[in-house]
């Protein structure tokens, strides 16, 4: 199991807490990648040396990145099976024994991603929970697990080269699940293997966020056109009169403005990712 990190002093140990009251009767390795951390994270992981099965802190700093992060963690962990979660997150005590459940029948799962228990109203409004069951979409394309809540087999993610280190803050894991689909490998949803996500709360921070998402996404159309990824213009041309038509909304509510930010960020950052990757994927 690998979790990448950096600077996750404030939310790290509730998901190592957490991972130390699985069910799971089998022998697991966790492995924590500190991507660069300067708040103690590291000092905080030791800590839990002795707490958890085979708890390694590996440090990796060559390059900033989740992908990265979780290369290097998988490049160092031994087991046939890559089980992912993240730092701020909280999983389920069914978590392990459910991912290796799934990856006895699927070469690579996505999990639930409850987002009730961490969160209050005007996060969720930005990003509202998908029914257990279901795995992550909004392209018109191919589904994809999120990175906080997935698992492939070794023998699958050294097929595909790992994750792709060019995806540094977005997307990594929309690249890896499409390329191991378009490789002929099915991807399954498990309703009971459950990860407690984190939203950001502050409004910059949700904005920060979703214009880094949004920079992503051009890439993605760059890689996956010639696979089918459509461009959308059209969707594109409707969000931007929605947020035009609602603009009132940033003096209505926490809500509402949550929202409208958001979905501006998205938007600004796929204009900016355009021009960095030569394509339109407005």
């Amino acid at each position: 199991m690998i979790i990448p990190t950096r600077n996750g002093a404030a939310t790290i140990a509730a998901q190592l807490q957490a991972l130390g009251r699985q069910t799971y009767q089998g022998r697991w390795e966790l492995i924590v990648v500190d991507n660069g951390s300067t708040d103690g994270t590291a000092a905080l992981v030791d800590a839990f040396l002795g707490r958890l099965p085979e708890l390694r802190l590996h440090p990796a700093t060559g390059q900033a990145g989740t992908s990265y992060a979780r290369n290097e963690g998988c490049r160092v962990s031994r087991g046939e099976l890559l089980l992912f979660c993240d730092q701020d997150d909280i999983v389920g005590p069914e978590w392990v024994a459910e991912m290796v459940r799934g990856l006895a029948e699927f070469p690579a799962v996505g999990g639930h991603v409850e987002r009730h228990l961490l969160n209050d109203d005007v996060s969720l409004a930005t990003r509202p929970e998908k029914p257990p069951g279901s795995l992550q979409g909004g392209f018109d394309f191919l589904p994809y697990a999120l990175g906080a809540n997935c698992g492939v087999r070794r023998a699958v993610y050294e097929e595909l080269g790992g994750f792709d280190p060019h995806y540094r803050y977005g997307s990594d894991e929309v690249s890896f699940f499409w390329r191991a689909q378009l490789a002929g490998h099915r991807l399954g949803a498990l309703p009971d293997a459950v990860v407690h996500y984190r939203l950001r709360r502050d409004l910059r921070g949700m904005a920060r966020q979703y214009y880094s998402y949004g920079t992503s996404h051009p890439r993605l159309y760059r890689d996956f056109a010639t696979a089918g990824l459509p461009r959308s213009v059209r969707s594109a041309a409707r969000e931007w009169r929605w947020l035009l038509h609602h603009l009132p909304d940033l003096f209505r509510s926490r809500k509402a403005r949550a929202v409208w930010v958001t979905r501006c960020a998205m938007r600004c950052g796929r204009l900016v990712g355009s021009l960095r990757n030569r394509v339109l994927f407005p």
